[in-house]
């Protein structure tokens, strides 16, 4: 790549949508992005208008490109992230057929109980390695036969948020191999598996998916009244992938065997990295094609990581924001400040931190599951709560990774939870491994445009383009007496977890005979 040319990564998430222009050596030069939200018309839905999210993409390439304009840049290529699972449709004439179902989206839950009750669930993960759960395309598509059909017959094609947006951009109805393997792929042969259309009972609807391809070879050319939009070149080149957590994984420099990628945003996603398909232990995660070429990867993602702690400020600890408001601190130096004050283990609070509504997914999946305090006596206060919440993910991110095949050499942590670096730390001792915080902030971007300059020839492969674009920034090594304490806590952490799961079911049944509750409708 030319030292005047850059390239912009567009990753539209659950909850932000953002272009950034990255030049040839990673370094982020310029951003644009808007704030979302989903839309949830019922208490258990997440979804995303179709024409807004695009509406969203073409002001932040447009802002982006006019940066890159007036630094004397041009722009060689736009690479493509989203977030995977889910459900997206156009009709025949390439428009919405209806919003598009997010990952988050918990409708398909009473599907997923009957599949794991039965041998659906296990049939299918012998073939794709991934354990379904209520945000699965599989199991949204079976909701939408049974609720929806009207949609499914006026569907054209089936496919995933970033392929929507590259089929906006270039007209080409394309997905790649790291969408499509959660969860409709051969993890052996990484291409569609009739037999799992078939157990999924929605093999009449192989014909609405679409070629489906690696990343390095899932590009096209932009359409010409897109490019006189943004005012760019009419033959700039667009790729699309990897998905948002493959993308956010080379972005972090996660690319060789037994190194992990964990991201602490709106979910908890930990990958460890493969050089082949490894299906033990059986029926937890997922496994799934990373957009390294030769390469897999293991996930377990939970549901939530910071939303606890936005969620306990927002309500339990709201006096905290108070305090730290009055005192002119920032609310975070504020929480760090406070869990400081509270050794480890939290004088004996735990949190558990499953506060989805569509309940919980790795390493265990279970649509009633649920979030809680235990431990709890009259000398505690919100402080031991609130650094039970920040050991309650941690210990969450460690049961993750006590579910991988292997165990992982070195974690790449990002995500809004890394800035935290009493949270770094923690993640260090708890999992007993180093932890590395890469450079920069927007690493499913990069990861994106990293795979755009591999099809676009600017690094010979993912091994040079991690070596010229990413530099790590900060270190932390696990410390002994910690992690020791952590691996006792863990036990607890873990059957305590295990105990609670007929109490949840129960706990569901309840509510949702007596039709009372709206949070479990």
């Amino acid at each position: 790549m030319r030292q005047d040319q850059c390239i912009i990564g567009l990753d539209a998430g659950t909850s932000v949508v953002k272009a950034v222009l990255f030049d040839g050596q990673g370094r982020e030069l310029g951003l644009h992005q808007i704030d979302v939200a989903p839309d949830r018309p019922h208490p258990l839905w997440a979804e995303q208008d179709m024409a807004m999210l695009w509406g969203h993409c073409e002001t932040c390439i447009r802002r982006v490109a006019d940066i890159a304009r007036e630094m004397g840049r041009t722009v060689a290529g736009i690479g493509i992230t989203s977030t995977g699972d889910g459900t997206w449709m156009i009709d025949k004439a390439g428009d919405p057929v209806r919003p598009g179902i997010l990952w988050c989206d918990g409708r398909a839950g009473r599907i997923i109980e009957r599949w794991h009750a039965g041998d659906t669930a296990a049939r299918a993960f012998a073939i794709c390695g991934t354990s379904v759960f209520a945000g699965s395309q599989a199991a949204q598509l079976c909701w939408l036969r049974e609720n929806e059909p009207e949609s499914l017959e006026k569907a054209a094609v089936i496919f995933h948020a970033k392929d929507w947006l590259f089929y906006k951009l270039t007209g080409k109805i394309t997905s790649d191999e790291t969408d499509e393997s959660l969860t409709m792929l051969g993890m052996t042969t990484r291409r569609y598996d009739p037999e799992l259309f078939r157990i999924f009972q929605i093999d009449d609807l192989f014909e609405k998916f679409p070629t489906v391809v690696s990343t390095v070879e899932n590009v096209g050319t932009i359409l010409p009244a897109v490019a006189q939009q943004f005012g760019l070149s009419r033959d700039l080149m667009v790729g699309s992938g990897p998905m948002d957590v493959a993308a956010c994984a080379l972005g972090t420099g996660a690319i060789e065997s037994l190194q992990a990628s964990s991201i602490l945003g709106t979910a908890g996603i930990h990958q460890l990295i493969m050089d082949r398909p490894l299906l033990e232990p059986k029926m937890v995660g997922m496994t799934l094609c990373h957009g390294v070429t030769g390469k897999w990867m293991r996930m377990m993602a939970a549901m939530t990581a910071t939303p606890n702690l936005d969620w306990f400020v927002r309500e339990p600890g709201r006096n905290l924001r108070e305090e730290a408001h009055a005192a002119g601190e920032s609310i975070f130096e504020r929480l760090e400040r406070d869990v400081r004050t509270v050794p480890v283990g939290s004088e004996g609070v735990m949190y558990h931190p499953y506060l989805s509504p569509g309940g919980e997914r790795g390493p265990f999946v279970k649509p009633s599951a649920r979030a809680s305090f235990t431990g709890l006596t009259m000398n505690h206060g919100i402080r031991h709560m609130l650094r039970a919440v920040y050991e309650g993910v941690a210990l969450a991110t460690l049961d993750c990774y006590r579910h991988m095949p292997e165990q992982p050499e070195i974690v790449y942590l990002s995500g809004g939870g890394s800035r935290s670096g009493l949270w770094c730390q923690m993640m260090a001792d708890c999992l007993g491994t180093p932890v590395s915080i890469p450079d920069g902030s927007q690493y499913g971007a990069k990861g994106a445009a990293i795979n755009l300059g591999i099809a676009m020839g600017c690094y010979k492969d993912a091994a040079e383009a991690v070596d010229q674009t990413i530099r790590q920034k900060h270190h932390y090594l696990p410390r002994t007496a910690q992690t020791s304490l952590y691996a006792e806590l863990y036990e607890l952490y873990h059957r305590t977890c295990e105990s609670q799961m007929d109490l949840w079911d129960l706990r569901s049944d309840i509510f949702l005979k007596r039709g009372n509750n709206k949070h479990e409708r």
